[in-house]
């Protein structure tokens, strides 16, 4: 994917200028997904959108603390409750359709967990900003359903994001038309179907035997 023209030309160092932030966080996640760890600096995303260096400095000390604001400001897919098994899965598979057509992210958050190995800071604000917040909103999809008796009682809380996520992460990888102008609604119909399976198996009860 081509490096984009985000901020391009523009001279944006005064402190009061409320496109400072957006512009530094939607360039931090260009730069991260395209130039991955290593490349990721505060120079370089100065120089992508348009941002002082030092208005950067002013609002994140850490390369770690930068990265993580600028993804948990990409509207990451939550959970909610809309009331039964098939609304909630509908809405947040919808949630990861958007997200995952939005130029860079997918890219940069393959990066984020490879790179949470490693190192240690930016595994921890990963964790305690994103991951264990979103998690628990997922899980209580899973706890409500049961709760709701829409699926058998016991069902493991973890097993519902697990497919969601597991399922779409390994379609978006691989689907060949990532590329193509109709990426959006393609991979929305392949989603959709993921849901139908994903809820048929949910609400199936498990077969008794008889002695």
């Amino acid at each position: 994917m081509e490096r984009s023209a985000t901020g391009s030309g523009r001279s944006v160092g005064r402190k009061r200028d409320p496109r400072i932030e957006t512009l530094a966080l939607v360039a931090a996640i260009e730069v991260y997904a395209l130039d991955g760890w290593h490349g990721f600096t505060f120079e370089a995303v100065a120089r992508v959108s348009g941002v002082g260096k030092p208005a950067i400095y002013r609002r994140w000390q850490t390369r770690e603390a930068l990265l993580i604001t600028a993804f948990s400001r990409t509207n990451i897919p939550t959970a909610r409750d809309l009331g039964s098994l098939e609304a909630d899965v509908r809405d947040y598979t919808n949630q990861w359709v958007r997200w995952y057509v939005t130029p860079f992210l997918a890219q940069a958050a393959n990066r984020l967990l490879v790179d949470c190995v490693s190192n240690t800071e930016l595994d921890r604000l990963y964790r305690e900003e994103i991951f264990d917040p979103l998690g628990k909103a997922a899980r209580q999809v899973t706890n409500r359903a049961s709760a709701r008796g829409e699926i058998p009682p016991g069902t493991p809380a973890t097993i519902l994001p697990d497919l969601i996520l597991g399922g779409m992460l390994m379609h978006w990888m691989f689907a060949p038309y990532r590329d193509d102008r109709d990426a959006e609604q393609l991979f929305r119909a392949d989603s959709d179907r993921l849901a139908e399976v994903i809820l048929a198996g949910l609400r199936a009860r498990p077969r008794t035997t008889s002695a």
